[in-house]
């Protein structure tokens, strides 16, 4: 739904979805290449929006690339945990080049389910995104809202899909906007309005 998007398909998802503009990413120096590409005139008239389907990924392909560079076979091989920082610096600069264009970034996470205990002993599900804790750290400064989608099912058999933008007991989710819905139906027009809304009443 989202106008003028491009979508970086870290993995294979998108076959079954008409009208999508999308393009496979194996490796992070074609990623780099395609974020130079539009500083070209022509395409920054045509994509206003960039996606990236998943953000984890793009991350594990950002640490291979720098493994690369360094010559060795993981990251902490690079002596005095320099390999973390040289892959924290390089990923923050490629997605902060996307913004400084003035583009739109959607970062799409799956969710980790882990079981809390809580005080009466009792237990529940929690859904947080599926990040390493260094990636986690670089999207949480950069983005404006940590949303969950959800299904509920209704009575008549039919299904909803939702939108959170706050987190609950169950859902990690927030948003810097004070005033945005917490639960929006979900849509990218939808949440359009809801921004729309929030800053309004700001």
């Amino acid at each position: 739904e989202i106008k003028n998007n491009l979508l970086c398909c870290f993995e294979r998802g998108v076959n079954a979805i008409a009208g999508v503009y999308a393009v496979d990413v194996t490796k992070w120096a074609d990623f780099k290449m395609m974020i130079k590409q539009l500083e070209k005139p022509e395409l920054r008239e045509k994509f206003h929006t960039v996606t990236l389907d998943t953000v984890g990924i793009a991350y594990g392909l950002c640490e291979k690339y720098i493994c690369a560079q360094q010559g060795v076979q993981a990251i902490a091989d690079i002596p005095w945990g320099r390999g973390y920082a040289m892959v924290k610096q390089e990923f923050e600069e490629t997605l902060r080049q996307i913004s400084m264009m003035g583009l739109g970034i959607i970062l799409i996470a799956h969710s980790a389910r882990r079981v809390e205990k809580q005080s009466d002993d009792s237990e529940i599900e929690f859904f947080s995104p599926d990040l390493d804790k260094r990636c986690y750290a670089i999207v949480n400064q950069l983005v404006d809202i940590i949303a969950y989608i959800d299904v509920v099912f209704n009575d008549d058999g039919s299904s909803t899909r939702w939108l959170y933008t706050r987190r609950t007991p169950t859902i990690m989710a927030g948003s810097r906007y004070k005033h945005l819905a917490p639960k929006i139906p979900f849509g990218y027009d939808e949440l359009v309005n809801a921004i729309g809304d929030a800053i309004e009443m700001s």
